[in-house]
């Protein structure tokens, strides 16, 4: 098992459609190559885990990184691990924008930080803590 945590900024933002565009592609794609993870997405800041066997995350890191679509990726994390996170999702999501969101115990303003290296490469652990909370609150 191997994991990959990256932010990025979108060129522009999201619509909501294309938002559910974006995640019904991944989750197919992820779904047919093993890959599972969670994505975050606020103000056109995306932040995301891809896991699964090394060479098929490696590979799609690689084709997240010529997305037009969103630049200025800062790689956060990339080892290997001895569990999967998010097994049971081929791509969870969650919109922080989203007022309900909000008021979830514990919500975090993580990503609030402007997207720069220095601001997450301090505490890359804070990432993966963050989408943690995520997934229980989806449990």
């Amino acid at each position: 098992m191997f994991h990959i945590v990256y932010i990025s900024s979108a060129i522009k933002p999201f619509s909501e459609s294309e938002l559910v565009d974006l995640l019904i592609t991944c989750r197919e794609r992820n779904s047919q190559k093993g890959i599972t993870g969670m994505l975050l997405y606020n103000d056109g800041n995306f932040m995301q885990i891809i896991e699964g066997e090394e060479t098929a995350v490696k590979e799609l890191y690689a084709i997240i990184g010529q997305d037009p679509r969103h630049n200025g990726h800062i790689l956060l994390i990339e080892e290997p691990t001895s569990e999967s996170l998010f097994g049971e999702w081929s791509m969870a999501f969650r919109n922080l924008t989203d007022q309900n969101i909000q008021k979830i115990p514990g919500f975090s303003r993580f990503m609030d930080r402007a997207l720069i290296a220095e601001n997450f490469k301090k505490d890359p652990t804070g990432c993966l803590e963050l989408m943690k909370m995520f997934r229980d609150e989806s449990r």
